[in-house]
């Protein structure tokens, strides 16, 4: 996680320097929201697992814009009973890493259920999706293999129809001189 917080600023400063071409107004520039979920600890001073952070004046306690904002989510700090909030449940569900944890979660919270119900239903279709993909890929693969099978044999009966053409060919030649030095015996006994 060396130099994170360095490349999330880069990231956003580079997303509103882009945004802008020669003699644009800075008024064309849209608000940048990064959010960032991670397993590690990236803020590290701080016991939240949430936070949400603008350009900010900490003395004045007003923030100067909010045209870069930055929402962090780290779930190693996320506590493993439910702290009263509407993003501890997304957060878990975020981190769940099998049916039954989804289950749980998705019995507290019927937004949350929703997204299960749609999560569990994309990965069977996901299932069913690399399943008929497998299917389309070894049918191609049969039909690529039987091309070249076929073709393999066309070369081998196209070598034996060349070598049989060549036969013919060298047999009609010796016919042809047979059939002149014939010509020939017959003018001079003629």
């Amino acid at each position: 996680m060396a130099e994170m917080r360095e490349r999330i600023v880069f990231y956003d400063a580079r997303m509103i320097t882009e945004q802008l071409e020669k003699s644009d107004r800075y008024s064309k520039i849209n608000q940048v929201i990064s959010i960032i979920i991670t397993r590690d600890r990236l803020i590290k001073n701080s016991a939240k697992y949430s936070h949400r952070f603008t350009l900010y004046d900490i003395d004045a306690k007003i923030e100067f814009s909010d045209i870069i904002e930055k929402h962090t989510l780290e779930l190693s700090k996320v506590p493993e009973t439910a702290d009263g909030t509407k993003l501890y449940d997304w957060a878990k569900f975020i981190d769940a890493e099998n049916e039954e944890e989804l289950s749980m979660i998705a019995e507290r919270n019927p937004q949350v259920k929703n997204a299960a119900v749609k999560l569990i239903e994309l990965s069977a279709d996901e299932k069913a999706r690399d399943q008929a993909e497998r299917r389309e890929k070894a049918l191609r693969d049969l039909d690529a293999r039987e091309r070249y099978i076929r073709a393999e044999e066309r070369e081998l009966w196209q070598g034996v129809v060349d070598d049989k053409d060549a036969e013919i060919a060298s047999n009609h030649a010796a016919l042809n001189d047979k059939d002149a030095e014939i010509a020939r015996l017959r003018a001079l006994l003629g």
